[in-house]
């Protein structure tokens, strides 16, 4: 394709500039061109939770975000926006992109740490190590347990480096108490000084719901200036960590903070302030003892600690809380107390979260998250300043005002959860906090006559969303994308390269299925479990303008009580049916817009842990929807993976003779050719099958890798088509995700063929495995170009 050609498509096809609107010049849309060589993100803007920000206190504006669950991020000051630094992660690295903690090097800005494991329950969890500011990694496996997406995960920073001896570092763990490593983190011991003290299996899943919270945090006592620095060569000797009542207990520790003054030799217990311990009138009706937490533990620069206390280790942490500050002759003295909006000083309604420090003396900066609040609601600070080391407060941050609008921040919606909060080290106005949806930044902290900075979503480049659903339109279609993620929904994507605003008001919840009518897309349906009153149900809504405005469906299919991320929907080709395969039940039709269900004839599935049918409509005939239920788990070969075929529109299912061997729903798929009427693909886990009769007959591809039982390390796993190569004698472009045969050796990846699978062209690199995919959708406009569910949603452009 000419050059002019391909600046045309980009025009009309809706890639970097937005625009959706277009129909190409092939097929689907623009056959043939160049294919896309680089990775980018489909823009959401944040979408998860920052439970962690960690500055580097020498380099100006290098700051690291972690996320729980789906990445960590480096801050790149030239482009105003946070690099990625786990995109390179491979499939069985899928479960270590989130930190549990992180660390920097004071005296080397290169050197950056984390530990990963999304939870304790997964066994030991890894350190990871870079030189060169995260942009490539290497490991070790730690001695203990990590759960980066556990509760309590806002807690910390557990990691801490020795700024006067780097290669000291100190960790403390969930399950096993404080340890300690000599060389830099590649081998680690227990401070069996503190305790040695391991919880049991059972003691694991005891403790907090199973989220164990152990030893919270390490802090050193000892200044890093922004400038100047110099370490000693020996290591720090004076030095604190917080112990959570559930390791507390079981190890017999007498108090909840521990000093040591000899680098971990031996520890001495501080006894709590009065209060906090229940021992002075005006203490809480409740006592904070049995759940109390110490979140974090912030020095200012002349050696007094600023430490809150709260109830519950969060994330979203509860009153009673309180703010005290530690001095250095170890006196407490109480700074601010939660009231929950009654008068006093300092006045603020819930938990402590996040706690960050600047400067000495009198003239000290104090900000606290303001955590365990939700919603744009008057009452709901989100978070509290100081600028006298604590004498006076003011809120610096709120979700709603009295009129119920939005105060001082630049987007809406629901706050909660800041505990992470950091000043900048070097311009104590840049104040950033994490929450549920991102980080929120100022630049104007201390510095307005009315207390009310400017705040604004600061979360250019991160993309935490877990997505659930895709589908591309046809290229008629007014829109590029269809998408539903966990927690935060349903979306229509007019554009790709800014955030969406089309999605239907269902409160918090997960957005599991989304399809529309091919021949006529601005009719567009979608499923999922939300949470309007508090409880889990299942809901389905529909659209007649390709998102603009939603009607709920007026009911549900008998089933729709169960709840799962498996729930899927398809929508036949003219729009007269919607077929909705609940998680784990028999699917249900519907002739009116989800008024009345029926039942389909297909059996409850035999797939376990409440997953549910692969199903999609035809996109030429609107009498054909194919479903495809994946048998269960490898494990129990008596529960094959069947596929069924309906001629009236899904109402009634008719079985292939064929049989697969079980494999799960997410290693499992099935695509149709929007370009011919009954050609259907599927990825078994094991190969790739392709049907031309609409799933009577299939042939069987070959060279995928087998699967192998409970691994990343199958063949075929998902599949998509999308508009064809120039002159190819296909009428799609056939992509799969899963491992190839290649010069002999089994490689994982994303692969196209131009030519129904005969030949294979891997289209991903090693730079951009995205911790595995779990969904893939090819667009019908561009070829080349298609959608994975990685980090968030990403393309190749």
């Amino acid at each position: 394709m000419a050059v002019a050609a391909v600046i045309a498509c980009l025009a009309a096809c809706g890639d970097e500039s937005g625009s959706a609107t277009g129909a190409g010049s092939g097929p689907g849309g623009d056959a043939g061109g160049a294919p896309r060589t680089g990775w980018t993100t489909v823009k959401m803007g944040g979408g998860g939770y920052i439970p962690g920000i960690l500055y580097h206190p020498t380099v100006a504006n290098l700051r690291y975000a972690r996320t729980d669950m789906d990445g960590v991020y480096r801050w790149d000051e030239a482009l105003s926006r946070w690099t990625a630094l786990t995109d390179a992660f491979a499939p069985e690295d899928g479960g270590h992109q989130g930190a549990e903690s992180m660390a920097v090097d004071p005296n080397d800005p290169g050197k950056v740490y984390m530990t990963t494991s999304m939870a304790v329950q997964w066994g030991n969890g890894r350190f990871y190590y870079s030189s060169d500011r995260g942009d490539s990694w290497n490991h070790v496996t730690l001695p203990f347990p990590v759960g980066s997406n556990n509760g309590g995960r806002g807690i910390g920073e557990r990691l801490m480096v020795d700024p006067n001896l780097p290669s000291t570092m100190f960790y403390g763990s969930r399950t096993a108490g404080l340890w300690k490593s000599t060389d830099s983190g590649l081998h680690w011991s227990q401070v069996t000084s503190l305790s040695s003290r391991v919880m049991t299996k059972d003691e694991m899943g005891n403790a907090n719901g199973g989220s164990p919270i152990g030893v919270e945090f390490v802090v050193f006592d000892t200044t890093v200036p922004t400038s100047g620095f110099k370490p000693t060569g020996t290591a720090t000797p004076t030095l604190y960590v917080g112990v959570a009542p559930d390791y507390q207990g079981l190890a017999g520790l007498s108090s909840y903070l521990y000093k040591s003054t000899d680098g971990g030799a031996s520890w001495t217990g501080i006894p709590l302030p009065g209060e906090v311990a229940g021992e002075v009138t005006g203490s809480p009706a409740v006592s904070i003892l049995p759940n109390l937490h110490i979140p974090r533990m912030a020095r200012a620069a002349d050696g007094v600690f600023y430490v809150p206390f709260s109830y519950g280790p969060g994330p979203g942490a509860g009153a009673p809380s309180f703010l005290y500050k530690l001095d250095r002759a170890g006196n407490w003295t109480q700074l601010t107390r939660s009231t929950n909006g009654q008068p006093g000083v300092g006045s603020y309604y819930g938990g402590i979260g996040g706690v960050s420090v600047h400067g000495s003396g009198a003239s000290t900066k104090i900000v606290f998250g303001v955590t365990g609040t939700w919603g744009d609601r008057e009452y709901v600070q989100i978070a509290m300043a100081s600028s006298d080391a604590g004498a006076t407060w003011h809120e610096i941050g709120r979700s709603g005002d009295a009129n119920g609008s939005r105060n001082y921040h630049d987007v809406g919606g629901y706050w909660g959860w800041p505990d992470a909060v950091q000043i900048d080290p070097f311009n104590p106005n840049h104040v950033s906090y994490g929450l549920g949806g991102g980080i929120m930044s100022t630049q104007d902290a201390f510095s307005t006559a009315d207390w009310k900075p400017h705040w604004r979503f600061d979360v250019d480049g991160i993309e935490e969303m877990v997505n659930l659903a895709m589908t591309v339109p046809p290229p008629s279609a007014s829109y590029a994308l269809l998408s539903g993620h966990g927690d935060t929904g349903l979306y229509v994507h007019t554009s790709l390269t800014a955030s969406p605003t089309r999605s239907p008001d269902l409160g918090g919840g997960n957005g599991t299925g989304i399809d529309m009518a091919w021949n006529r897309p601005e009719y567009i349906v979608a499923v999922g479990t939300f949470f309007p009153k508090g409880s889990a149900v299942s809901t389905g809504v529909y659209s007649n303008d390709s998102g603009v405005t939603w009607t709920n469906f007026a009911s549900s299919p008998p089933t729709a009580t169960t709840t799962g991320d498996h729930s899927k929907v398809a929508v036949t080709a003219d729009g007269s049916n919607i077929i909705w395969s609940v998680a784990g039940e028999i699917p249900y039709y519907s002739t009116d817009n989800g008024s009345t269900w029926h039942a389909t004839n297909l059996p409850k599935p035999a797939a376990a842990y409440n997953a549910g049918y692969h199903i999609a409509a035809d996109r030429k005939n609107p009498l054909k929807v194919y479903a495809y239920d994946h048998g269960g788990d490898f494990w129990n070969p008596s529960d094959a993976g069947r596929f069924y075929t309906s001629r009236d529109g899904g109402r009634t299912f008719t079985a292939s003779a064929q049989t697969w061997l079980p494999f799960s729903f997410n290693n499992t798929d099935m695509a149709v050719n929007p370009f011919a009427e009954g050609d259907i693909w599927l990825a078994d886990a094991n190969n790739l099958w392709h049907s031309v009769d609409s799933g009577v007959t299939w042939t069987k591809l070959p060279g995928t890798q087998v699967g192998m039982g409970n691994t990343t390390q199958h063949g075929a796993m998902k599949v998509a088509l999308g508009v064809p190569a120039a002159r190819s004698s296909y009428s799609a472009a056939v992509y799969f995700v899963g491992r190839l045969l290649v010069d002999g050796v089994y490689v994982y990846g994303v692969f196209r063929s131009d030519d129904a699978g005969s030949n294979w062209t891997r289209i991903d690199d090693d730079a951009h495995r995205f911790g595995g995919v779990g969904a893939i959708v090819a667009d019908t406009r561009a070829y080349g170009r298609v959608f994975l569910a990685g980090r968030g949603m990403n393309y190749n452009h």
